[in-house]
């Protein structure tokens, strides 16, 4: 079992229930790790979701933005914004399909190539640098089970609402 380690200014607080509380404790992980993302940010120059979306497109070229919105639960509009800054920026490249002129084939240039490896590496360090208090085999474990959860609660959004991404926009 985990080492019980508290929080220095939450000494005495209980949280109770809290502690098994999935919605709880995402929020208050996701502040965590947004905090420390901001210098690993500021550090590459780059813009919020910019990672992910070279690091999907890096390892599925020939997606589409329709895809990529979906796979990371983000708007569409947010989606088409970053597509067109990384574009701009010459990380991406953009085909039209020649059977439907809509679809966008995403595909990272050697430029998003470099960027993407570069990227990848520091990932790996600032994961090692969370994953600290973890063995090996319990970060094995624990990305199991958020992979699983993730893939689950995917499925459920789909079957629940046909939309295969939870970010509902009325801008889009």
């Amino acid at each position: 079992m985990a080492e019980d380690v508290q929080h220095p200014s939450l000494a005495g607080v209980e949280l109770g229930p809290l502690r098994e509380n999935l919605p709880f404790l995402t929020r208050a992980l996701r502040a965590y790790i947004r905090a420390e993302n901001a210098d690993f940010y500021a550090a590459l120059d780059a813009e919020q979701g910019e990672i992910v979306v070279l690091s999907v497109i890096g390892l599925n070229p020939g997606m589409s933005q329709n895809d990529l919105a979906a796979t990371l639960v983000f708007k569409k509009s947010a989606i088409t914004k970053l597509v067109k800054d990384l574009e701009a920026r010459g990380y991406l490249e953009r085909a039209k399909s020649s059977s439907d002129r809509r679809f966008n084939a995403l595909q990272l240039s050697p430029a998003g190539q470099e960027r993407y490896a570069r990227i990848s590496d520091l990932i790996a360090q600032q994961n090692a640098m969370f994953l600290e208090p973890f063995t090996e085999a319990e970060r094995a474990q624990l990305f199991d089970y958020l992979n699983r959860l993730y893939l689950h609660l995917g499925h459920r959004q789909l079957q629940r609402t046909g939309n295969p991404s939870a970010i509902e926009s009325r801008d889009d």
